[in-house]
């Protein structure tokens, strides 16, 4: 053991002797003496010792003053009193101070010197390393958020540290009173549990570990996570309990984010994988009706009433996989914000008498009674005519379809101050108080034909809250209960202004026909022929190329009037097609017409830039096709 001793003592020869037991029991020692005021007072100014041995009887002093300046000075190194001249009330004094070992300087108590020291320098090594213990666990205590806190069952107080009192809505420093005024404050639905969990503890059949809701002194709500060890007496009965206190609050809240946003998430899946199964079987459907009809149409080809029974269910079941396929368009298209609306001056009561042309092959054989209640005077909106009349639509759909036959659905117009209101209302099944505002989130529908309810992908509603949305209005659902009946209310911004400046009917286009050199492109060889045949039988002439080189062939030997390109053709697509038509002499009089069964809305951009004039979505509705065909040579 390396240390230094300084060695406070008038006479010579005492301190050879203290300094010979010293070397005896420590070679390395250093030892410095101090047998005057002046070298005191020097050794003290130095401070290079690790412990001092003093006597008591001093000619320029006494030990107890000796002991009060060391301490005062140096208040952690060990002081040793070593004298022949004190007694058991100097011995007593000098413990008071400090004084860390009292010797009675004889010959046989020279030996315990060395020992003594030992014991003194052991607790100080001891006293530093528990002081670097404490340090380092209240840097962890501060670093994780914690208090700790100290309960004595014996008297029933509580001491803490100084970081509980924030915790608790109070100054730092601060701690519970008893017991009693801490479980006053933990949230009612907490407290039962956390006295159960306390009682366990102290009856030693559980440990403390708790997280509670505590209203703090400022009036905030807190959680605080608490756990605790009782410790017992030497008798098995509680003694002291030791715990400790952090604020969770944060870490409460992320998870149950965290959970509150895993179930979404789950519900999410679940309404996909439910909608993916509803798709599929609304697909199968109309292809299952159409694939019948066309082995009717082999069975009987010359009979012209089932040929006409088979070509309109064709028609009508493609008119209804086409719908499915334009509310997903439109989805997409809201949800990654491509939706452009042409917004000018529109009547409601025109919007309405739209939608129920529209939806109309809804009503048909259902027997529902459809009523309008419109005002005499024109409710002028401004909006885009074709989503509007496709929102009204879609709720006369939905009304239709969830209603039992004979049913009666009612859809009124009026103006409320500065609002146009639509109001669809059925006597149908209703709506569950807990789901009228979840009918319109995507792909919820309260009952599918899975599960004995009425078909469809639950995605009409979703459209119509995201379209009324973009013309700035809102859209809520009002029902009793099951069996109750729904009403949809629609509200827009209603537009004031004169009635010459009233919105009216659009001039119908001329619906003149001309016979025209017709130019198709598809790789898809049914669907090119097949659309042959039907614009031959218009009186067009026709020329049909399967792929996009073939196209230009026969674009530059017939010099057509209209080119109908589909847009993803082997060799040069659709795109490329018409660029190459545009950069030809004769190919600015040439009509060119896209049928694709790309339905983006940047699809029809890219459309327009290639060169054609107009772009239809597959499947293509044939009264679209022969206006796009039939229209207006190019200028």
């Amino acid at each position: 053991m390396s240390f230094a001793a300084l060695l406070v003592d008038d006479s010579p020869d005492d301190r050879a002797l203290v300094a010979r037991e010293l070397r005896r029991h420590f070679p390395d020692v250093a030892i410095s003496e101090a047998g005057s005021p002046e070298t005191l007072a020097a050794a003290l100014d130095e401070g290079r010792f690790d412990i001092a041995i003093t006597d008591y009887r001093l000619r320029f002093t006494d030990g107890i003053t000796v002991l009060r300046e060391l301490k005062r000075r140096f208040p952690s190194r060990p002081v040793i009193m070593f004298t022949a001249s004190g007694n058991e009330e100097i011995a007593v004094e000098a413990m008071k101070e400090g004084l860390d070992d009292y010797i009675t300087k004889t010959p046989k108590h020279y030996p315990r010197i060395g020992y003594a020291v030992r014991a003194c320098l052991d607790n100080v090594a001891q006293r530093a390393r528990a002081e670097q213990a404490q340090a380092r666990l209240e840097i962890a205590l501060q670093s994780a958020g914690m208090a700790t806190w100290q309960f004595d069952p014996r008297d029933r107080t509580i001491v803490a540290s100084g970081d509980l009192g924030p915790m608790l809505g109070q100054p730092p420093g601060h701690a519970p009173a008893t017991v009693d005024a801490w479980l006053a404050d933990i949230h009612d639905e907490d407290r039962p549990r956390v006295i159960e969990a306390w009682k366990a503890a102290f009856a030693g059949t559980g440990d403390y570990r708790m997280q509670y809701r505590f209203r703090g002194a400022d009036g905030a709500t807190r959680w605080i996570a608490s756990s605790a060890r009782v410790q017992r007496g030497a008798d098995g009965k509680p003694s002291m309990v030791i715990g400790t206190a952090r604020e969770v609050t944060a870490d409460i809240e992320t998870r149950q984010n965290l959970e509150r946003k895993t179930e979404q998430l789950e519900q999410a899946d679940r309404q996909k994988n439910e909608f993916l199964s509803i798709l599929a079987h609304e697909l199968r459907n109309p292809l299952g009706a159409a694939r019948y009809s066309i082995a009717l149409l082999r069975q009987a080809p010359d009979n012209a009433a089932i040929r006409a029974r088979a070509t309109d269910v064709i028609d009508r079941q493609i008119g209804h996989m086409a719908k499915m396929l334009d509310d997903l368009l439109d989805l997409s298209r809201i949800a990654h914000n491509r939706i452009e609306l042409e917004r000018v001056p529109l009547d409601v009561r025109r919007i309405v008498e739209l939608a129920c042309e529209n939806a109309q092959s809804s009503f048909e054989g259902k027997s529902h009674d459809l009523r309008l209640s419109l005002p005499a005077e024109p409710v002028t909106v401004v909006g885009d005519e074709v989503r509007l009349t496709q929102v009204v639509a879609n709720l006369l759909v939905n009304a239709a379809k969830f209603t039992p036959a004979p049913g009666a659905i009612e859809v009124r117009v009026e103006r409320d101050g500065m609002d146009a209101v639509i109001e669809v209302a059925d006597n149908g099944i209703g709506i569950a108080p807990h789901r009228l505002d979840d009918v319109f989130e995507m792909f919820s529908q309260g009952e599918t034909k899975a599960h004995g309810g009425t078909p469809g992908l639950g995605i009409g509603l979703a459209v119509v809250r995201s379209l009324v949305g973009l013309h700035g209005g809102t859209v809520r659902a009002v029902s009793a209960g099951a069996g109750q009946g729904t009403r949809i209310r629609v509200i827009l911004p209603f537009l004031a202004q004169s009635g010459a400046d009233a919105p009216g009917d659009a001039t119908a286009p001329d619906d003149g026909t001309r016979t025209l050199r017709v130019l198709l492109a598809d790789d898809n060889a049914d669907a090119a022929n097949l659309l042959a045949l039907l614009l031959e039988a218009e009186g067009h002439t026709i020329h049909t190329a399967y792929d996009g080189l073939a196209a230009m062939a026969l674009a530059e030997r017939y010099l057509p009037d209209v080119m109908v390109l589909d847009i993803g053709m082997p060799g040069a697509n659709g795109y490329e097609v018409a660029r190459w038509v545009r950069e030809q002499p004769w190919g600015a009089a040439v009509r060119l017409v896209a049928v694709t069964g790309w339905g983006q809305e940047h699809d029809g951009d890219q459309a327009l830039d290639a060169g054609f004039d107009v772009r239809l979505v597959k499947p293509v509705d044939m009264a679209q096709l022969l206006a796009a065909v039939s229209a207006a040579p190019r200028g």
